[in-house]
């Protein structure tokens, strides 16, 4: 697949979702209530406490309480907390660690353990690149953009300035309105140059489309209300 490879492979619970595309150097909280994943909790704390979160491919809904087709390109996370509740559910916080490809199955009940391959980025070409001068450029387009579809505390984003740009331009991926096809191509994405420069094209599609929606006129089909 042309993936920059890690040559650890490794065993680890798989955690699909519909609706989320989960990247390295981001958080996700999670509730997890369905008994499998509960189960699968237990059993990563008391072990490695790693969880690969994968998109599930389209179709899935036909086949959810089974094992509907996935993705293969995910990312792993490790648990930093986990909160037990009273019924018995879980409130658990991943870190992404890192992407990896799920190259087969290894167990299907009573959750998934695949068999993975940990994914290496190509990472930032500083001879063509200045890592504090472009991480000052995306954090303002952004923050244009969210000022645009109304965001109001986009002061608080500014925090961001002081991850690493490899650590900002995920989170903009994870948390910003884009499709979930759109994070999965993100994610699939090897070379963090492609990914800052793919994720900088959304962002100004998504703003210049906003900006001619608001210029485009209100023009009724019934004459009468003219």
């Amino acid at each position: 697949m042309g993936q920059q490879e890690i040559t650890v492979i490794n065993e680890i619970p798989i955690f699909p979702l519909p609706n989320l595309v989960f990247f390295p150097k981001t958080f996700v909280p999670l509730h997890i209530f369905e008994a499998r994943y509960r189960k699968m909790v237990e059993d990563a704390s008391a072990g490695k406490n790693l969880i690969g979160m994968v998109l599930l491919k389209e179709g899935w809904e036909s086949d959810y309480f089974g094992n509907p087709r996935v993705h293969e390109i995910a990312c792993a996370g490790k648990i930093e907390q986990t909160e037990k509740l009273a019924d018995g559910k879980y409130n658990v916080l991943l870190y992404g660690m890192t992407r990896i490809e799920i190259l087969r199955f290894v167990q299907d009940e009573p959750y998934r353990i695949a068999q993975v391959r940990y994914l290496k980025d190509k990472q930032f070409d500083h001879d063509t690149l200045n890592e504090a001068e472009q991480t000052q450029v995306f954090i303002d387009m952004m923050k244009s953009y969210l000022l645009e579809i109304g965001v109001e505390n986009v002061d608080e984003l500014v925090k961001l300035k002081h991850h690493s740009l490899e650590a900002i331009v995920n989170q903009v991926a994870s948390m910003l309105d884009f499709s979930i096809r759109e994070k999965q191509h993100l994610l699939e994405v090897e070379s963090l140059d492609v990914r800052l420069i793919e994720t900088k094209k959304l962002l100004q599609e998504k703003h210049r489309a906003i900006r001619i929606a608001r210029k485009v006129k209100f023009i009724p089909e019934d004459p009468s209300w003219n």
